[in-house]
């Protein structure tokens, strides 16, 4: 077997970077300890932990609302037959918030209402040009997905109305745009904040 790697730096920068949610996983709080250097701290591992460097995913659990997440997108390790791998880690990850106890932190709806995370600025990928906020309206039946763009029409009538990006949620011909965060079904005419990445020309519909 030929290895013909090299380490020749070869890494420039590129994308738009902004700063995420890692979702790493449960973490374990182990027992107190003695580090190198002499400081008696508590331990934590996570089950699946992420560095600089690594190439991550949109995580798109239905917990990744924009008012859960503090209006930033979440991100995880990739998984085999991943669609959604949005760009790579390219700051050292800082912690948010320390549980105190994994009990504390066991379900990523507790780590996002405890900031019970880690963030670090990731470098997006996907054709993205601009990252901005936008409206969504529901209409009952479908919910907006993280990385699904295909249910996002944009909304005519309510975009002119507010000076501002609004989109239709829909079952089916949108394009154009990633959505960051999770937006559920709810009732016709509800409306919702999501981030999201613009890659090219939209579809539109009327509205309302």
């Amino acid at each position: 077997m030929t290895a013909a790697t090299s380490t020749i730096a070869g890494n420039y920068p590129g994308g738009i970077r902004i700063t995420c949610i890692l979702e790493e996983g449960n973490p374990t709080v182990g027992s107190q300890h003695y580090s190198q250097v002499g400081f008696y701290n508590t331990a934590l591992t996570y089950a699946s932990e992420l560095y600089e460097g690594d190439v991550v995913a949109l995580a798109n659990d239905s917990e990744c609302a924009f008012t859960a997440t503090g209006g930033i997108p979440v991100v995880e390790k990739v998984s085999n037959g991943e669609t959604l791998v949005i760009g790579q880690i390219v700051s050292a990850p800082k912690m948010k918030k320390f549980p105190a106890a994994s009990g504390d932190a066991d379900t990523l709806a507790k780590r996002l209402a405890g900031k019970y995370y880690r963030t670090a600025i990731v470098e997006l990928w996907g054709g993205i040009t601009k990252v901005t906020t936008a409206t969504v309206m529901c209409d009952g039946t479908n919910a907006c997905v993280p990385g699904v763009g295909n249910t996002l029409n944009f909304n005519i009538t309510s975009s002119y109305a507010a000076h501002g990006l609004c989109f239709d949620s829909a079952s089916a011909n949108g394009t154009g745009v990633i959505p960051f965060h999770y937006v559920p079904a709810g009732s016709d005419g509800d409306t919702y904040t999501i981030l999201c990445g613009i890659t090219g020309p939209f579809y539109a519909v009327t509205g309302a």
